[in-house]
């Protein structure tokens, strides 16, 4: 693998210019749309003709992935008692008490959700369950990278859940069947290496 420095050159098709042109690799600052995004300081080839960005090497692909995985928004949702007390059940059992452990378990099933379409459609029939019924009287506040959320979304969309707070009702549904009456030791395995791993 190449891996360029700070004002070498070469040669690359400039999207702007819509030709090949020569290049030089400097550090900028980098602008991502989906996401949105902003990396500072990124490795990128710019066009000596427009200044454009031509290209962006795969040297620089860590830092670009390091600027998406961390931005945070808040998730605020308001849910069934009883949900909150499957979210600390949960905690206790594939955390073991660990007193911050509730947002990285949430985080993990959200972070499931977003990625794992046969789990999304699970949460989707759990939200008819007994479970993810009554009023919603409890906030759940959690700190999720903005990745996550966007996965989610889209993932809900694509299988008809309305909201966050029906995705949050769904996986704590779930996950209480899963983990809390070990119906999936597996996935109870995968969250506890989780959590261990940032614990």
């Amino acid at each position: 693998m190449k891996i360029w420095m700070d004002r070498e050159r070469s040669r690359a098709i400039c999207p702007s210019c819509e030709r090949k042109t020569e290049v030089v690799f400097q550090r900028r600052e980098v602008t991502l749309s989906a996401p949105p995004v902003t990396a500072e300081d990124v490795l990128v080839a710019v066009c000596v003709e427009c200044e454009g960005i031509a290209m962006i090497p795969h040297q620089s692909t860590p830092k670009l992935r390091e600027a998406i995985q961390k931005p945070k928004e808040t998730l605020n949702v308001r849910v069934p008692g009883h949900l909150e007390d499957v979210l600390y059940l949960l905690v206790d059992r594939v955390a073991h008490g660990w007193k911050n452990g509730k947002a990285p378990v949430l985080k993990y099933l959200l972070h499931e959700f977003g990625d794992n379409p046969e789990y999304a459609r699970r949460v989707r029939e759990h939200l008819d369950d007994d479970l993810a019924q009554g009023p919603a009287d409890q906030d759940v506040s959690v700190r999720v990278p903005t990745y996550i959320l966007v996965a989610v979304d889209q993932m809900a969309e694509m299988v008809g859940i309305a909201n966050r707070s029906e995705v949050v009702r769904g996986v704590l549904a779930s996950a209480k069947e899963d983990v809390l009456e070990e119906r999936d030791p597996e996935f109870a395995s995968s969250i506890q290496r989780a959590i261990a791993a940032v614990a």
